[in-house]
């Protein structure tokens, strides 16, 4: 048992995350308040569905820059369309679908001629973002029904982040992909000689992030009453920080949803708190990164620590 724990990738992010909530819970009573509470749920759900999705490419050792760009894409299709005259929920599939073929485009430019995901993911990230500003003349989307700004408000973010996080937990324990998934990103030639389709493995993985970008983007769009092509703007750091603070591994093959669940907390609950705290926004990369050098430094000592048993 003891071991169990000691190995555990996700046990420092669940000690930091028990730790700060207490801490706040106790010193800051605004922290406390159902408003204040509200909006770190909602911002942890959308953070969350991102983190969730970025897990499942970093498990395969590659790395998707893209998924804000691919959020903010599909908000604005979903904003267009509903202001088109399309029913909200028509116009959700829709903007689901786009999330699903723009992360399949990136899985189909890593795996043909095996090209480096951080080079294709950057130019895609610039890509989307930019044909998203001009198709949408930069203008925002914001006559949108109250039925569908609903969805992102109250507990529905963070319920949609539980249900997601728990199916691809059992899926990536219990499921033939889930296990193609980790053994491409631990060992990819060991994974090929022993029959895994690798390349199909990674296009899934990266339209399932977009899937669950976009995901993320309707929500984001719901809470904010609009939709525009600056939505989520920077977040793609935040989500990888979420995924590494998390203990998931950059280089593939070790993780879990569930830390990545856990670091996309921490990051909000930790911005939170400055908020409350009346720091500028412009400190904030402070804290993220250092939470960021902390969670290296403890999978150094992880990787140390299992090569001298």
């Amino acid at each position: 048992m003891r071991r169990a724990l000691r190995d555990a990738r996700e046990l420092p992010a669940v000690v930091l995350l028990v730790a700060a909530a207490l801490w706040l819970l106790l010193s800051k009573p605004s922290f406390r308040s159902p408003g204040n509470l509200a909006v770190v749920g909602q911002d942890a759900g959308m953070l969350g569905l991102m983190a969730c999705g970025e897990t499942l490419v970093i498990l395969t050792g590659g790395i998707d820059l893209s998924v804000a760009s691919a959020l903010a894409m599909s908000a604005c299709l979903c904003g267009a369309l509903i202001m088109a005259g399309t029913p909200w929920p028509a116009a959700a599939i829709a903007a689901i679908g786009l999330g699903l073929l723009a992360g399949w485009v990136n899985g189909a430019l890593v795996t043909w001629r095996r090209l480096p995901p951080i080079l294709v993911t950057l130019a895609t990230l610039l890509l989307f973002r930019g044909i998203t500003n001009i198709l949408t003349g930069a203008a925002p989307y914001n006559l949108l029904p109250e039925a569908y700004k609903a969805i992102g408000r109250g507990g529905w973010p963070m319920l949609a982040l539980v249900v997601v996080a728990s199916v691809l937990s059992i899926g990536i324990g219990r499921s033939r992909f889930g296990r193609h998934l980790v053994a491409s990103g631990g060992n990819e030639s060991a994974a090929r000689l022993s029959g895994i389709g690798v390349p199909s493995v990674l296009r899934r993985a990266y339209a399932l992030s977009g899937m669950l970008a976009a995901s993320a983007g309707l929500l984001m769009a719901a809470a904010n009453g609009n939709a525009q092509w600056t939505l989520a703007d920077g977040w793609e750091l935040d989500v990888i920080a979420a995924v590494v603070i998390g203990g998931v591994r950059l280089t593939g093959g070790q993780g879990s949803v569930f830390g990545a669940t856990v670091g996309a907390l921490i990051i909000v609950i930790l911005r939170n708190a400055l908020f409350l705290s009346g720091v500028p926004t412009e400190q904030y990369g402070l804290v993220t990164g250092g939470v960021i050098v902390a969670a290296a430094l403890s999978e150094r000592w992880r990787s140390t620590a299992a090569d001298r048993r």
